[in-house]
């Protein structure tokens, strides 16, 4: 008996991921059963891959089912490259099922309890920790919405009784039978063997993600007012107290912070490297560790999460006409030469002459001498006095005339006899 009314008869309003599949067709015809005592509103939403011959076929059964029903059917296609076309298909889904969803509207998906283990042995294979470990949730936050998987404490065999039972028709997926694919080759090779030998696994299996998932709640319960006491501008991570916990609890923290930028959790190895060579480096003063697209920078005593930006510090660009708009390279903004004294930020500087090269540099070895110091300094310290991050430091346009360095652009101008006594102009930078 397949019987999950209770649990979702609070909501009246449902989009079901309907891929013609033996799962989802049943979730269909369960809620076409409670719409028989129930006024509810069932819309269906099938994604074609595109990547069998059959695809367009799928589509059309599931067109069918659905105008044979009196459900609004919804078809989405999708485009895969042909590298990691399982995450590929599930982030483009999952956005599509965004874009879709109605207010108020819960999103049922066809997961079952044989889907469930296979997760978790599949977390196990990769290591993961307790978020990776609590595998399929049955009701998860979706965006605006609210995400349900009522099947997820039925078996794969018993929801295949309840379709035989009444009759339906369903699409075989071939591509499920491809043992290349990780979930296939536990599905069709070791879950055969388990369940031969220990029956209760799949609902033992369910039990240890239930548990693991509540441990892992109570554990961010009390690790989310640390974090968030320690967060500056709801980012940046403040290590004086988070050195003083346990390493275990740190490595703990480090990976909810990560998480908290929506980012995917790192490995164990990459949170050791993160507290031994960013944390409690000794020997740099700004050290920083990469991680795939991002940077994670310790500056001053806070941990920052970066996204990777494209050098330009070797860039050289020759501003002529020096009162035309300049276009900086990758998307770094702008600069504009206006006649008058700018007094957001009163960087007056001397209006260039017409024999004179204008250049933009992003990069200098030259000490320089600013109007509040006596002595010439180097550039990097000059950015320490400002505060500037060492992640916006290769980014900030240098301007030059000839040889000679006017301003650091929006933050400094040199001390410069002709800088002072000549006529003013201001130059603005749109980031």
């Amino acid at each position: 008996m397949i019987n999950f009314k209770k649990k979702i008869s609070k909501y009246k309003k449902f989009l079901v991921a309907y891929s013609g599949g033996i799962d989802s067709t049943v979730l269909l015809y369960k809620l076409l059963e409670i719409k028989k005592k129930k006024n509810i509103k069932i819309r269906a939403i099938h994604i074609n891959h595109q990547i069998y011959k059959e695809s367009k076929k799928w589509s059309k059964h599931c067109k069918k089912i659905c105008i044979k029903n009196k459900i609004k059917f919804i078809e989405e296609k999708i485009f895969l490259k042909k590298k990691n076309i399982e995450s590929q298909a599930r982030k483009k889904r999952y956005q599509i099922f965004k874009k879709n969803l109605l207010s108020e509207e819960i999103l049922l998906t066809g997961h079952n309890l044989d889907d469930q283990c296979e997760t978790l042995i599949l977390s196990i294979k990769r290591g993961s920790g307790p978020k990776g470990l609590s595998s399929i949730s049955y009701k998860k936050k979706f965006f605006k919405n609210i995400l349900i998987r009522p099947l997820l404490e039925f078996s794969r065999s018993k929801i295949e009784k309840w379709a035989k039972k009444k009759k339906l028709k369903w699409i075989n997926d071939h591509s499920n039978n491809n043992l290349s694919y990780d979930r296939n080759f536990i599905r069709h090779k070791i879950m055969p063997i388990i369940k031969k030998r220990w029956k209760f696994f799949p609902k033992n299996c369910l039990r240890t993600t239930q548990l693991i998932h509540n441990e892992h709640k109570l554990l961010n319960n009390f690790i989310h007012p640390i974090i968030k006491k320690n967060l500056y501008k709801k980012k940046a991570l403040y290590l004086k107290n988070i050195k003083k916990l346990n390493i275990k609890m740190q490595y703990f923290i480090i990976r909810k912070w990560i998480n908290i930028q929506k980012k995917k959790l790192p490995s164990l190895i990459f949170l050791k490297n993160i507290i031994k060579n960013v944390i409690n480096n000794k020997k740099k003063k700004n050290p920083k560790i990469v991680l795939k697209k991002y940077e994670i920078w310790k500056y001053q005593n806070h941990l920052f999460w970066i996204k990777k930006k494209p050098t330009i510090k070797n860039y050289i660009i020759f501003w002529h006409p020096p009162f035309k708009k300049l276009i900086l390279p990758k998307n770094f903004g702008y600069l504009k030469m206006i006649k008058k004294k700018y007094s957001k930020n009163k960087l007056y500087i001397k209006k260039p002459k017409k024999n004179q090269l204008i250049i933009i540099k992003f990069q200098t070895n030259k000490k320089i001498q600013t109007h509040q110091n006596k002595t010439k300094k180097k550039i990097k310290k000059i950015f320490n006095e400002f505060k500037i991050p060492p992640w916006k430091r290769k980014k900030i346009p240098l301007l030059f005339y000839n040889n000679k360095l006017i301003s650091i652009i929006g933050i400094i101008v040199t001390k410069k006899k002709y800088n002072i006594k000549e006529k003013k102009i201001s130059v603005i930078w749109n980031k």
